[in-house]
């Protein structure tokens, strides 16, 4: 299975880059659901959560079935996979627009490249779907006019953040790279001055306390009741489950979504260190 290329946080190492040279882009609604696709098989409809193949018993909250009974298998193209966000409910009241289906992105397996945006929108035409919600296409203008839109939602009162496309940007390993601006509600890391934890001393709790936060944790605990760890109604009694179920993924997204800031964190330790050694070394050389 093709996994949906991760969206990177606007501020990691190289993502100024696909905003530079005022490129035409497109700042769409992110949706807070569950990453999901289909395609076809050999004349079937496959469906796929983020991380495993669908089935009428592991269906990520409705949406395998949804797939069965509303998908045309003679609309799809074999070679192709239908990238979009599936509105199981998470944190956001999406309303009506719950169980639906947005079409995000069509990727072809042989030529490993994304369809263009009016592509994808006369695929969801045909397929009777729609695509995620679009604020604005046209030249960058700055990354203020961006986030100008950060918490506006065209399916319910409030919305998670953007997705930015330069669809001409690939980087050095030839692929596309998404920007993600979220509102404040939905950060999952503090490092700013105005709203990361008080100082501790210790650099390592620091990052520690600024990346293990409680909406990283509750978008991990969201993601295994989409894939049926848990129930939609876990509680307090559930605790031993859950730790159990999300395993090393609090450290395996930290690592995707934080590692620049751990290494910088990690440089400055050492830098901070090297004096004492050198001295200690010069010391036990007679150098001293």
């Amino acid at each position: 299975m093709k996994k949906y290329d991760s969206i990177l946080r606007y501020g990691k190492r190289e993502t100024h880059a696909v905003l530079e040279g005022n490129p035409t882009i497109m700042i769409q609604e992110k949706i807070d659901g569950a990453n999901a696709s289909f395609e076809l098989v050999d004349g079937e409809v496959f469906a796929f959560s983020r991380n495993m193949q669908l089935s009428e018993s592991e269906g990520l909250r409705g949406f395998y079935q949804w797939t069965q009974a509303n998908i045309d298998p003679t609309k799809l193209q074999e070679g192709k996979v239908y990238f979009g966000e599936w509105t199981a409910p998470h944190k956001l009241n999406y309303g009506e627009h719950h169980h639906k289906f947005f079409l995000f992105d069509v990727f072809d397996l042989q030529t490993e490249k994304y369809a263009d945006f009016d592509t994808v929108s006369e695929v969801a035409k045909l397929l009777g779907l729609q695509t995620a919600p679009l604020f604005y296409r046209g030249e960058f203008q700055s990354v203020e006019h961006i986030q100008s839109f950060v918490g506006q939602s065209k399916l319910g009162e409030v919305g998670e953040g953007v997705v930015v496309k330069n669809p001409v940007y690939v980087d050095r390993h030839g692929g596309n790279v998404y920007l993600k601006f979220v509102s404040d509600y939905f950060k999952e890391a503090h490092f700013s001055k105005q709203d990361k934890p008080k100082n501790s001393g210790d650099s390592l709790q620091d990052f520690i306390n600024a990346t293990l936060t409680e909406s990283r944790v509750s978008k991990l605990i969201g993601k295994l009741v989409d894939e049926g760890k848990i129930s939609e109604d876990y509680a307090i009694e559930d605790m031993g489950t859950i730790l159990k179920s999300l395993g090393n993924s609090v450290f395996e997204d930290i690592m995707k979504e934080e590692q620049d800031q751990l290494f910088k964190t990690l440089r400055k330790k050492l830098s901070r260190n090297v004096p004492v050694v050198v001295k200690k070394v010069l010391v036990a050389e007679g150098r001293a």
